[in-house]
């Protein structure tokens, strides 16, 4: 009862499997391969600072399901990438255990989780 909420699971980033969830935002009819290319730098970032890091980028469920997927498994932080933080090159996060959201840069990344 310690480690769940009415949302699902909430697991300390230590003992998470997956510490954090990248989930590039995909629209049917747009050129989304700039926020796939984020996404995966993003994960090779969070990787070599020895993070433990999954990219969500299942094409046919919408970014709701994925939140909610990733939400019921405990993920600490969700992080998402949409054309606008692309365009601004910077990263959205929210955290699982408050709920708290905000933007980082992508240079400060790394830090920053």
């Amino acid at each position: 009862m310690v480690h769940s909420d009415d949302k699902g699971l909430v697991l300390p980033p230590k003992i998470a499997n997956i510490q954090a969830v990248i989930i590039p935002i995909l629209k049917k009819g747009q050129d989304n391969q700039k926020a796939l290319e984020m996404a995966k730098d993003a994960e090779s970032l969070l990787k070599k600072a020895g993070y433990r890091v999954h990219v969500d980028d299942r094409e046919n469920y919408n970014p709701g399901f994925k939140y909610n997927h990733w939400e019921l498994r405990g993920v600490p932080i969700r992080l998402e990438i949409g054309a606008k933080e692309v365009e601004n090159a910077e990263v959205r996060y929210c955290k699982r255990n408050d709920g708290a959201k905000a933007s980082i840069k992508m240079d400060v990344l790394v830090d920053s989780v």
